[in-house]
Formats: structure tokens, C-alpha cells, sequence
């Protein structure tokens, strides 16, 4: 009896080594049709270098697959590859440079324009995105592509990273080809706007991020009544300004000066997100919003020899330090940066500083080094790299999650701040005030993250959960991409609604009309009511004169 049951586990075995992978592979060959070889074609006019590292991962990954990809973009893909063409838009829009000028915050940098209102910080991103889309489209390159007659434009998909260049999504639309749009970032909460006008439905009467139970009336009236002011906000902030830029550079195309980008937004095939659960709370999405969170995570890469060794050779581990890309380490409030070299380099672990200026920093602690040219993704992926100091950028959270790494987050933006209150409630991170941070806190947080087993246990079950879908990040947006070019540019995906009218999409004109209703309503009861009391008074009138009579 033995026997046979270890003969049955044995057969069974080799079904689910063998024989299973083949029969679900078959079944898939039979379900999906050979895409080949496509022409894909990416505009990515955000000169972002963090952003890039997403389209640069997917735009590879697509070279690999045999199709053939072009790509307008400030920076280069380093890699050269037989289907990939590049046009490089040189050089570089100074977006952040342009944005603390708009905020007049050239003394304090990004902490300064930090402190200002969400409002204010809104109106000079949706600036400066419009003025970044301008200078992209002004490209003689650019403008070129744009002024090819309508049957020699023969690419089969167009990708667009969205962080305020909407007006790219018209490229789309006048030679009518599928568009993908992908969010990389919730910077200032871009990701929260983009879906509020994407999702055809009235304001929700919760927030998504901090929703509780018990939530009350006025609480309620209060996120609908934010919700409607954010989204008018947005519209004529971003929208307006995107408009503008679209009109100057599409002006040879017929209907430019009626289309707005509400009908571009709705006219979008697929946008992806680069989120998911658990750092993206769950919400109404359309089935075209497909969260695909981690899609710039690739397998590590050997690191340079001098960086390995660096790393290699520290015993006590490895603090990896990134303040963000859009700061300068010569940026760096002087009072933090005190901070940090005199904790850092009294710390017996070794410290690698990612940033632009590398060659700026002098005088170093000799358990410092700073780099600028290694991916922190490769970076993190070492086994003695123990903590991740950071600022709280989504794209380092999540690599920070995927390579095993707790971290220190000290925050500056909101969207940082959320970020960082959400590694506390996931348990994998500390979070720092940067209005008083002191080396005595610093210090602690090093040394609990260091000391305590439970961050290290905790951020593997938070990656497991983060890794666990059906496909990997690239390969859901590689399945949503193919799956445009087999069905007619997936045209069953999109929603009638996406353009709903904003007195429609609140309900007001129903509003309007069941007040309308009522106020009749009222009217004939009261008109009853008054009819009623004159006829009885008549007769008690009547009465009296019979009386007298």
C-alpha cells in the first residue's frame, strides 16, 4: 500500500513538473494570437530621469519581444538594440528648475515650494508641464513626425508618459491610432486627479485613503464638496493650460480648436498605473486602469567593481541614502545636511548617497561614498544594504519593498508624507519630521530598523503581497499591449462615459429637476390648502349673512 501511494505522489509529480506547464502554455497559444512584430512609438516629453526608468524598462522589454520601437525623449535608453530607434530632445527642459522660479523659491529650493499651498503648487506644475509639453512639440524632430500626412504616420500604438502632457494624448487622436498612457508617479497626488476625471461617476462620499466606519454626515459632505473643487481645479488648471499647448501645435489639424482634454483622456485605450495593492488602496477603477505597481523593477545587474567592493567588504551592513532626483545634494538645507554627515559618519556601516551633484561633496566621512551612474534598484539588491534612507518617492518605496530593505523616510511633499505614513502602517519603515530632525533621531531610527527582526520579517510579507497577481508588472503591461494590437486597438475596453458632462456626472440637472418637483409640489398643496380655507371662510361668511338676514 505504501508502494502505490508513493507511486501515485511520484506520477503526480511529474504531471505538475511537465505536463501541466505545457498544457496551460497550449491552452494560451490556442486563446491568443501571435502578435508580430509591431511598429510602437513613445513620447515621453517629462524630462524626469525617475520616470524614464519605467518607459526604459518597458520600452526594452518590447525591443526583446521583436517589435519595432521609436522613442522621443530626453534621455537615452543606453542599449543598443536592432529595433529600437531613438531621437533624443536635447537638451534637457529644466522642469524643476522652471517650477521653483514659478514659485519664486529659488533660495530654499524644493523645501520652500513645499511649504506652499496645495493650490499654488497645482497651478505651477500644471505651468510647468505645459511649458515642458511646448518645448517637446517645438523639436524639429518632433514637429517633423507631427506633420507627416496622415497615411505615412504607420506606427500601431502610441505610449505617453502622463504627468501633465496631456496634450501629447492628440497624437493619438488625429491620426487615430490606440494611445496608452502611463501614471508613474502620485506626485502632489497627479495620480489621484488623472482618476477622479477618469472614473464616470459622481464624487464618492469617502476618502479612499483614510476611510473609517464611522464616518459622519458633514465628513461625508465635506469629501464630495473637496472632490467637485479638486476636480474644477484640475480642469481648469491643467486642462486649460494643455489645451493651449495643443492648439498651437496641432493648428493643421481640422476640429483642434473644439476638442478638449476631457475627449482625449476618455479617448485613451489602456492607462496604466504604476501601483498596487497594498501601496495603492482599493477603489472604483475602470476595467482599462490596470494597476501594474513595480513595472521599473527589472532583475539586479552586477554592480561596477569599485561599488561591489565597497559594499562587499562592510561587515557591520550598508546604509543606501537617496533624498529624491529632483534635489541636488548641494541642495540639501544646511542644517540637515549637518545632520546627516555627522550621524552617518560616527555610524560603524558603511553609507552609499545616490545624487546628480556626486562630484560636488568634499571631505567625506571615508565610510561615505557618493554615486550618481548605479541604479538604486541594483544598489538595494546587495545583501548587506540594510536600511534605505529616503524621501518617500513611490517608485523608491516600492523598490525599497521588492529588494527586502526597511526604510527611513524623511518626506518633504504631501505625497511624500503619505507615502511615509504608509510604510508605518505596513510596518516596514520609520518616518521623520524633517522640521526636527536631530542626529538623537536619526540615530534611533538607524538603530531600531537595525536591531529590530520585526521590519525585516514584516517587508517580505509586504512584498509577497505587493508580487502576488497573475502576472509580473512588465508582463501585465506587455499582456495589456498585445492585447491592443490583436483586438482593433482595443476599442471594447473604453467607456461611453468618460466625457460625461460635469452638471451630469454630479447629478445636478436631476437635482435641479426633483427640486423643481417639490417646489410644485408645495406650490399645489399650499394653492389646496389656500383654496380650501377661502371656500370655508365664504361659507362661514355666508353663515353670518344668513344669520342676519
Amino acid at each position: 500500500m505504501n508502494n502505490n501511494f508513493g507511486h501515485t505522489i511520484h506520477i503526480k509529480m511529474i504531471y505538475q513538473k511537465f505536463f501541466l506547464p505545457i498544457i496551460i502554455l497550449r491552452s494560451l497559444s490556442w486563446n491568443l494570437a501571435v502578435v508580430d512584430g509591431a511598429k510602437i512609438l513613445g513620447l515621453f516629453a517629462h524630462p524626469s530621469e525617475s520616470h524614464f526608468a519605467v518607459m526604459r524598462s518597458l520600452m526594452l522589454e518590447l525591443t526583446k519581444r521583436e517589435h519595432n520601437v521609436t522613442v522621443y525623449s530626453s534621455h537615452r535608453l543606453n542599449e543598443r538594440l536592432e529595433r529600437l530607434r531613438e531621437i533624443i530632445v536635447e537638451p534637457e527642459f529644466p522642469f524643476w528648475k522652471q517650477f521653483l522660479e514659478i514659485t519664486g523659491s529659488q533660495e530654499g529650493g524644493l523645501l520652500k515650494a513645499s511649504k506652499l499651498t496645495e493650490r499654488t503648487i497645482q497651478q505651477s506644475l500644471a505651468t510647468t508641464g505645459a511649458n515642458a509639453v511646448n518645448y517637446f512639440l517645438s523639436n524639429e524632430a518632433v514637429k517633423k513626425l507631427l506633420n507627416l500626412p496622415v497615411n505615412e504616420f504607420d506606427y500601431d500604438l502610441i505610449i505617453v508618459d502622463l504627468f501633465y502632457t496631456e496634450a501629447l494624448l492628440a497624437v493619438g487622436h488625429f491620426f487615430d491610432k490606440p494611445t496608452i498612457g502611463i501614471l508613474n508617479t502620485n506626485f502632489e497626488s497627479y495620480m489621484d486627479r488623472v482618476l477622479e476625471q477618469m472614473v464616470p461617476a459622481a464624487c464618492s462620499p469617502i476618502s479612499y485613503e483614510t476611510y473609517k466606519p464611522e464616518v459622519g454626515y458633514w465628513n461625508r459632505l465635506g469629501v464630495i464638496r473637496n472632490c467637485m473643487s479638486r476636480r474644477k481645479q484640475f480642469i481648469k488648471d491643467n486642462w486649460g493650460a494643455q489645451e493651449s499647448v495643443m492648439r498651437k501645435h496641432f493648428s493643421q489639424f481640422k476640429g483642434v480648436n473644439e476638442l478638449n482634454i476631457g475627449t482625449l483622456q476618455a479617448e485613451l485605450t489602456i492607462l496604466l498605473l504604476n501601483s498596487h495593492v497594498p501601496l495603492l488602496r482599493p477603489r472604483p477603477l475602470l476595467l482599462n486602469t490596470v494597476a501594474a505597481g513595480g513595472m521599473h523593477i527589472r532583475p539586479p545587474r552586477e554592480l561596477p567593481w569599485p561599488l561591489r567592493r565597497f559594499l562587499d567588504e562592510s561587515r557591520a551592513g550598508v546604509i543606501y541614502m537617496n533624498l529624491g532626483n529632483e534635489q541636488l545634494c548641494t541642495d540639501v538645507p544646511k542644517h540637515i545636511m549637518q545632520i546627516l554627515l555627522n550621524t552617518l559618519g560616527k555610524r560603524k556601516e558603511r553609507v552609499v548617497w545616490t545624487c546628480h551633484d556626486h562630484t560636488a561633496l568634499k571631505n567625506l566621512h571615508t565610510n561615505i561614498m557618493v554615486q550618481h551612474a548605479v541604479p538604486q534598484a541594483d544598489i538595494l539588491a546587495h545583501p548587506h544594504v540594510h536600511i534605505f534612507l529616503m524621501n518617500g518617492d513611490l517608485l523608491s518605496t516600492q523598490e525599497g519593498i521588492m529588494r527586502h530593505v526597511p526604510m527611513i523616510s524623511v518626506p518633504i511633499f504631501r505625497n511624500e508624507v503619505r507615502n511615509a505614513e504608509l510604510t508605518v502602517q505596513l510596518g516596514v519603515g520609520i518616518h521623520l519630521n524633517h522640521n526636527n530632525l536631530t542626529e538623537t533621531a536619526l540615530n534611533w531610527a538607524l538603530q531600531t530598523i537595525k536591531e529590530d527582526s520585526t521590519y525585516q520579517l514584516t517587508i517580505r510579507q509586504v512584498a509577497a503581497t505587493f508580487r502576488d497577481r497573475p502576472l509580473g508588472a512588465v508582463e501585465t503591461c506587455m499582456y495589456w499591449m498585445d492585447y491592443v494590437l490583436r483586438h482593433k486597438g482595443g476599442a471594447d475596453l473604453k467607456t461611453f462615459g468618460g466625457n460625461i458632462p460635469f452638471s451630469q456626472l454630479h447629478l445636478f440637472d436631476l437635482f435641479i429637476y426633483y427640486f423643481a418637483v417639490a417646489l410644485l409640489s408645495v406650490g399645489v398643496l399650499a394653492a389646496i390648502i389656500y383654496g380650501i380655507i377661502i371656500i370655508m371662510r365664504k361659507r362661514e361668511i355666508g353663515k353670518m349673512y344668513s344669520k342676519l338676514s
